[in-house]
């Protein structure tokens, strides 16, 4: 890959970054439990439908289409990974399970199905 797909994928993962900022603010303003940072629950599982949308793509059109794997080293790699947020998600994982055992796994546990749930349908729409 040459410089300009790299500068490509810094640009759209400061984009994901800003996406994520001000999603998880609008999300956060507007969450009937305020304190539970929503947020970063609903980023982290439209990160994963998308991931997986791109993952359903890329294995449909890998074969036929060379740009497939720029597009998906500048999207997956670049947007997305400054995007979704891990790090972010465990700590305030940590912060629910502090407030109660039932509320931590509530968050923990519903990201978790919930963004593998959208990171299959994600795959398959994209597959089809």
């Amino acid at each position: 890959m040459n410089a300009g797909i790299f500068i490509a994928a810094m640009a759209a993962g400061g984009l994901g970054a800003l996406c994520r900022h001000y999603l998880g603010d609008f999300v956060n303003s507007r969450a009937p439990f305020p304190k539970t940072k929503m947020g970063t629950f609903w980023v982290n599982a439209t990160a994963c439908f998308l991931d997986g949308l791109l993952a359903g793509f890329a294995a449909h059109f890998l074969a036929v289409w060379t740009g497939m794997k720029v597009l998906k080293f500048i999207v997956g790699t670049g947007f997305l990974g400054g995007y979704s947020t891990f790090s972010t998600a465990s700590v305030e994982s940590f912060e629910n399970f502090k407030k109660g055992l039932f509320r931590g796994l509530a968050f923990s546990g519903g990201m978790y199905l919930l963004s593998l749930g959208l990171c299959f349908a994600g795959f398959f729409i994209g597959a089809a």
